[in-house]
C-alpha cells in the first residue's frame, strides 16, 4: 500500500460521497494522478443520514457514469408535507432545471458509500480506510500527513489535502477554521423501521415531511427505501435544542407514535443514531494553502432540508476541475481559490433562500400560512420542493409573489387555482 513516506498528488481525508466523488473526479480528469483516500472506518459502515438522494446527486453520478449503482433501487416520485394546523399536501416532484431526472432514491448510506468507494478504488484511488487522521505539517511541496492504524504511524506526503471528513472535520480544525455557531447547526436523529403499509398509505412511494409538529421549530421525515424499509428521523436547530433542554430520542418517539396514529404500521425500530448538521447559512473559508474543504467539512448543508450529499459531490468536481492540472504549478493556490469562487457564485443565493425559508418555517404561524398557500397554489409548492432538491433561489419577483400570496385571503387563492392533490 505504500511506505511511510509515500508521495501523492492528492490525499483525501474522508470516504463518504464527497470524498469518493472528489477522488473519482480527479482520476477521470487525469488518470495518472496518484490519489489516496483515508477514513478511520472500514467499509461498509453505517452513517446517520436521511438517505435521500435527489436529481442533483443523480446528475452528479451520471457525469462519471456511476448511475449503475441505482439500477436495483426503487424510485420515489412524490412528496407529502404535513404541518401546523394538520395541513397536508401531496405533490409530485417537479421537473428541475438542468437535471435529467425528477425522482429521488432512498439508499442507506451503508450501501451507497460502499458502492462509491468501490468505484473510486476501481479507478486507481489508493485505499487507506481503517486509518485515523492524526494531523498534518506544512512542507515545501504541500503537506506531510500523519495517520495511524493499530498503533502504527504512517506518513503520506501530498501536494494537496482535501478535507471531506464530515461535520466534525479534523482537517478543518487543523487549518484553524472554527466550527459553526449553534444557530447555524442542527441536531438530528435517524432510525430505521419496517413498515409493510407505508407505500400503500400514501398510494405511492412518497417522501413524508412533518414540520413543526413532533418538534416545534424542527421537522421530521419518513422516507421509503427498498421493500418495507423506511428511514425515519427528526431534526431541530441546535441552539433551540440546547435552550429548551430537549431530548432527541423522545422527539423521535413522539414522531413514531404520530406515524402509528396515521395508521402506518411501525415494526422493528432500530439503529437510532444522532448527528450534527453544520448549515451553509455560515459557510467558512474552504480554500487554503495546498488544502481545500468539501461537503459537510465545509458546512455545505442545505439549511432547509439538511441535505448535503449533492453539494459535496459538486464541490469535489469543481475542485478537481480547477486543480487537476495545477498540482505541480505555482498557480495551485490560485486554482483552489477559483474553486471556492465558483462554488459560492453558484450556490450562495440558493443557500440564502433556504436559510430564509428555514427561519420562516421555525415560526408555527408562518408554517401554517405557507402550507395553506401552497395547498392552493401549485407554483408555491413546486418552489418549496425545488428548494429542497434543486438549486432554486428567491428572486425579487418570486419574493413579491410570495408576499402577495401570504396577504391574500385563502378563499381568493382557491378561486381559479390549480389545486394540488391534498387531504
Amino acid at each position: 500500500m505504500g511506505d511511510s513516506f509515500s508521495q501523492y498528488d492528492i490525499v483525501i481525508i474522508g470516504a463518504g460521497p464527497s470524498g469518493t466523488l472528489t477522488g473519482i473526479a480527479y482520476k477521470n480528469l487525469n488518470p495518472d494522478l496518484r490519489v489516496a483516500i483515508v477514513d478511520m472506518q472500514t467499509f461498509p459502515r453505517d452513517k446517520s443520514c436521511g438517505d435521500a438522494i435527489g436529481p442533483g446527486v443523480i446528475n452528479a453520478l451520471k457525469r462519471f457514469g456511476l448511475d449503475d449503482i441505482l439500477y436495483d433501487q426503487e424510485p420515489v416520485i412524490s412528496t407529502s408535507l404535513s404541518g401546523t394546523g394538520e395541513v397536508e399536501i401531496n405533490n409530485y416532484i417537479p421537473e428541475v432545471k438542468n437535471k435529467d431526472d425528477s425522482i429521488v432514491y432512498v439508499i442507506p448510506r451503508k450501501e451507497l458509500d460502499h458502492k462509491l468507494l468501490v468505484k473510486a478504488l476501481e479507478l486507481g484511488v489508493e485505499d487507506f480506510t481503517g486509518y485515523r487522521y492524526l494531523g498534518m505539517e506544512s512542507t515545501k511541496e504541500g503537506w506531510s500527513i500523519e495517520l495511524s492504524k493499530n498503533e502504527k504511524i504512517l506518513r503520506l506526503n501530498s501536494k494537496l489535502i482535501v478535507g471531506a471528513d464530515g461535520a466534525n472535520s479534523r482537517v478543518r480544525k487543523s487549518l484553524g477554521v472554527k466550527s459553526n455557531d449553534d444557530k447555524d447547526k442542527a441536531l438530528a436523529i435517524r432510525a430505521y423501521i419496517d413498515s409493510p403499509n407505508f407505500v400503500s398509505h400514501f398510494n405511492e412511494r412518497s417522501l413524508f415531511f412533518e414540520i413543526n409538529l413532533s418538534a416545534e421549530r424542527g421537522y421530521a421525515w419518513a422516507f421509503p427505501s427498498n421493500r418495507d424499509l423506511v428511514n425515519v428521523g427528526i431534526g431541530i436547530p441546535l441552539n433551540i435544542f440546547k435552550k429548551e433542554n430537549l431530548d432527541i430520542n423522545s422527539l423521535l418517539e413522539i414522531f413514531i407514535e404520530r406515524l402509528r396514529s396515521k395508521g402506518i404500521v411501525v415494526n422493528n425500530v432500530r439503529d437510532a443514531r444522532s448527528y450534527v448538521l453544520p448549515f451553509a447559512s455560515s459557510l467558512p473559508k474552504f480554500s487554503h494553502n495546498h488544502a481545500a474543504l468539501v461537503g459537510d467539512a465545509a458546512s455545505m448543508i442545505n439549511p432547509m432540508s439538511g441535505e448535503g450529499i449533492f453539494y459535496g459531490m459538486e464541490a469535489g468536481y469543481i475542485l478537481a476541475k480547477h486543480t487537476h492540472d495545477k498540482l505541480s504549478s505555482k498557480k495551485l493556490n490560485e486554482s483552489i481559490g477559483l474553486y471556492e469562487k465558483e462554488f459560492r457564485k453558484r450556490f450562495s443565493r440558493h443557500y440564502l433562500s433556504c436559510t430564509i425559508a428555514r427561519r420562516v418555517l421555525e415560526v408555527p404561524f408562518m408554517t401554517k400560512r405557507l402550507l395553506n398557500v401552497a395547498k392552493y397554489n401549485q407554483h408555491t409548492i413546486d418552489f418549496i420542493i425545488e428548494l429542497l432538491f434543486d438549486e432554486a433561489h428567491l428572486t425579487l419577483k418570486e419574493l413579491f409573489l410570495l408576499i402577495g400570496k401570504f396577504l391574500l385571503p385563502i378563499n381568493l387563492l382557491k378561486i381559479g387555482s390549480k389545486n394540488t392533490s391534498s387531504t
